[in-house]
């Protein structure tokens, strides 16, 4: 598994407690952090996919860098709280995305969780992609859109010949419609 994941712990026994168990199910790019105010100057140098807090950290009491990390990265997040405040904790970042487990840890709740974490991370990526590639499209329909006002205002074309003037420049040239199109602006609009 080549998922990237940061642990953030005060306690470095808890930290290698959690590795240890995250390496033997094939998770091995990992890496840790003490407290809030390292793990935010680490997730500047480094795109995480998950991010587990163990609470409380030594500058803070984990939920509050758990809501920035969700708000602010691509990583999931988990966070571990004891069991005396869980709830307390859940109420207040479950609304955010973040995944709450209790103290003390069990293995399996820490797997459930950790892989509900990725799962859900692949599926943002992919519902991001489709995002993009739509955001694409439409750019490259308003480029043509406003290229073929262009030609009709400046060269008296019909739609259906300033459409096709476009096209055929687009494959006579071998460059995609929106480049005809935005060189199409930039000639007539000078």
């Amino acid at each position: 598994m080549e998922d990237k994941i940061l642990i953030v712990s005060a306690s470095e026994k808890s930290a290698d407690t959690l590795a240890h168990i995250l390496k033997h199910y094939g998770w091995n790019n990992i890496d840790f952090a003490s407290g809030g105010m390292e793990s935010k100057r680490v997730i500047l140098r480094t795109i995480y996919d998950l991010i587990i807090i163990n609470s409380p950290l030594k500058d803070s009491q984990g939920f509050d860098i758990a809501v920035d990390f969700v708000q602010n990265t691509t990583a999931s997040v988990v966070l571990i709280a004891k069991s005396d405040i869980v709830d307390l904790i859940a109420s207040k970042v479950e609304g955010e995305g973040v995944i709450v487990i209790s103290k003390p840890l069990q293995q399996k709740s820490l797997l459930g969780a950790v892989r509900l974490s990725l799962a859900f991370r692949d599926r943002m990526k992919k519902l991001m992609s489709i995002n993009i590639k739509y955001e694409n499209k439409y750019e490259e329909l308003r480029l043509v859109s406003r290229a073929k006002c262009t030609l009709i205002e400046k060269t008296g074309m019909t739609e259906q010949e300033a459409h096709r003037h476009i096209e055929k420049q687009a494959m006579d040239r071998r460059e995609s419609k929106s480049i005809v199109a935005a060189n199409i602006i930039k000639k007539y609009m000078n």
